[in-house]
């Protein structure tokens, strides 16, 4: 784990030589999964044991949220391990995908602690505080593409060209994946919507 831990934080630094850290073995790309499969089931399918299924149309979401999750997981190791067929780069693709798994993490951890010092400082200036977390927003979707490209391209010891094609591509099916979860979704999104309006309306009707 160390190791892994080394490894996220030379490549998020831009130092190459951190991807010799991730091992190139299948276990290495299932470890790998895991916290992420982990993550989506404790934020949408537990919840749905707290509530005891009684909301159909929560339940119907949560599960397809967490079904996307999954689905994104797994494109994304699809997509990696088809390029790297296609360019005959396919030695390298199991530490690259275990490195880009893995360096997922690094954007996230750093938005956490930016905001934790962020919200300590200004706190007192909602003003200033919005438009950092605004900028904050901004630069976090910008050091993500740019550490899926710089770790892909390192990773699969190809051109920068090649590795934003891949990037692309992961963009690409991710939005498909997505927007395939709001078609099906959005009446039942609209109804949970409208409920709430309800309940919201109810309580306040109440407190008078």
């Amino acid at each position: 784990m160390k190791s892994t831990i080394r490894g996220m934080f030379m490549l998020g630094r831009g130092k190459r030589e951190g991807i010799h850290e991730f091992s190139n073995s299948s276990d290495s790309v299932l470890s790998a999964l895991a916290p992420w499969i982990a993550l989506a089931v404790v934020g949408n399918l537990l919840p749905l044991l707290m509530m005891k299924f009684k909301d159909t149309h929560a339940v119907y979401i949560s599960v397809s949220i967490f079904l996307v999750k999954i689905c994104s997981l797994l494109i994304t190791v699809a997509i990696i391990h088809a390029f790297a067929v296609l360019w005959k780069h396919e030695d390298y693709w199991k530490q690259t995908t275990v490195a880009v798994l893995w360096c997922f993490w690094v954007p996230i951890l750093d938005c956490i602690l930016f905001f934790m010092i962020v919200g300590l400082l200004f706190s007192g200036s909602p003003n200033i505080l919005m438009a950092l977390l605004g900028l904050a927003s901004i630069l976090y979707l910008a050091y993500s593409l740019w550490l899926n490209w710089f770790v892909i391209k390192v990773g699969l010891q190809t051109t920068a060209a090649r590795s934003a094609v891949i990037v692309v591509t992961l963009i690409t099916a991710s939005m498909v994946i997505y927007g395939i979860f709001m078609m099906h979704n959005y009446p039942y999104m609209m109804q949970m919507a409208h409920d709430l309006q309800q309940q919201m309306q109810h309580q306040a009707k109440s407190a008078q």
